[in-house]
């Protein structure tokens, strides 16, 4: 959700504060993705990888639990 909120509010011109949750500075939370924006000296460096610049990783997915719906 960060990086996606990222990207959109760099094409607002007059976009001032992004709010960061605590949630996305929680180890559990930040292991999902192999990238991991958080701001340095209060500022974000956007990606510029394709998409939104995410991967989820694939490791913790597999450990995360899952329900298999029939």
């Amino acid at each position: 959700a960060t990086a996606a909120a990222l990207h959109l509010e760099t094409a607002i011109p007059n976009f001032l504060i992004h709010e960061h949750h605590t949630y996305a500075i929680k180890k559990w939370n930040r292991e999902l993705c192999i990238q991991d924006p958080q701001p340095v000296n209060g500022f974000f460096q956007v990606s510029e990888a394709p998409g939104i610049g995410i991967e989820l990783n694939d490791e913790i997915v597999m450990r995360s639990q899952r329900v298999e719906i029939k």
